[in-house]
């Protein structure tokens, strides 16, 4: 048995500073959008710090709860089969923005897919630890892993909802590479996840225009690429410095999401290269972090989870980053720990629960 010693202090307060950060940068970012809707100014601001609460009590309880007995088929199996059900029958729920996304509860609303990624990474987590040495036999790894992925995959983009789609995929990804898995399979699973993206693509045109403004920010400065433009002219107005917290223009209805998937662009203008280098800096820490908490972790089950949450926080916020940049194509995805959303805050929050419990065992 191995010893247990103390949480990961790099880990636990760089995650801290996020979520304060966050907490200033969405009351920062929401107040016009809120005051245009016909809200109080502190509308959002109030409810993420809600959130926030929710989310810590949920991340004390991932701390201290033993991992290993989320090594159970009870755990992985309930949890995937769970999902995926909720993923089916948020298809029926009344669309909000054009989006089927979300479980309406009166005062706030679950998003599935936020806790599809948690329950996946858990499902893969608990097959590769148990058949790790049967990677390549096709019934025993790969085809349980993809297809439930594809499946879960498939639904979040009906929703529609691409981005979380891709890191569902990518999750998968990461974890099976790791595993050792055939690039035989790799390539196969790839090439099928490549042809389903494209088929999603050419089923929406907003989506082919999205391409298209990747490709040319300036083509439609007024239409399709206003969005874009808009966050390439938050950050790039923001300095080294910054405008000053709360003093950015974007955000004033110029840049669409500014609390939500396009919040680093707000960090951009109003906190400058400094502000954006720092959260960089930031995710490169949890990165960095969480990896060393997955090489020594004492089993192959705390191994295999903390890489699958490690990857799904640190990609998340590196694409969030990068569409910010116009780097990637545009996609609806949240800052870890710093954009707005009480599902993406508190599924993160359980996420860093996970690698600080395994973090606190020494092999």
């Amino acid at each position: 048995m191995p010893r247990r010693m103390g949480y990961d202090r790099w880990l636990f307060v760089t995650a801290g500073l996020l979520v304060l950060g966050g907490i200033l940068m969405v009351g920062s970012a929401s107040h016009y959008f809120a005051m245009s809707s016909g809200m109080s100014p502190w509308h959002f601001f109030a409810r993420h710090v809600v959130y926030v609460v929710l989310g810590s009590a949920a991340l004390v309880a991932a701390m201290r709860f033993p991992y290993r007995r989320l090594d159970d088929a009870r755990f992985a199996l309930g949890s995937a089969a769970a999902c995926v059900l909720a993923l089916v029958a948020v298809l029926a729920m009344p669309a909000a923005g054009g989006a089927r996304r979300w479980f309406p509860l009166g005062i706030a609303s679950v998003q599935p897919s936020e806790v599809a990624k948690l329950a996946l990474i858990l499902f893969l987590a608990y097959v590769l630890s148990r058949r790790e040495e049967k990677v390549h036999e096709t019934l025993a790894v790969p085809l349980p892993c993809l297809a439930l992925t594809g499946l879960m995959a498939a639904l979040v983009a009906i929703e529609p909802d691409l981005g979380s789609a891709v890191m569902l995929c990518a999750i998968c990804g990461t974890m099976l590479f790791v595993a050792g898995l055939r690039w035989s399979w790799i390539g196969a699973a790839a090439g099928v996840a490549f042809v389903g993206a494209v088929v999603a693509v050419l089923a929406e045109p907003y989506r082919i225009q999205r391409i298209r403004t990747f490709w040319n920010p300036t083509e439609d400065l007024q239409g399709s690429g206003f969005q874009l433009w808009q966050s390439l002219i938050a950050v790039g107005s923001g300095g080294l410095t910054g405008t000053g917290l709360g003093q950015g223009r974007q955000k004033a209805l110029f840049l669409p999401a500014a609390h939500t998937d396009f919040i680093f662009s707000v960090v951009g203008e109003e906190l400058g290269l400094l502000g954006t280098g720092l959260l960089l800096l930031a995710f490169s820490i949890l990165f960095w972090r969480g990896m060393r908490a997955a090489m020594r972790a004492p089993d192959r089950f705390g191994f295999y989870l903390v890489l699958g949450t490690t990857a799904l926080l640190t990609l998340q916020g590196f694409i969030h980053m990068g569409v910010c940049l116009g780097l990637l194509p545009t996609k609806g995805l949240p800052l870890p720990f710093v954009s707005w959303g009480g599902s993406s805050l508190i599924a993160s929050m359980v996420g860093m629960g996970w690698i600080l419990n395994v973090s606190q065992y020494s092999n």
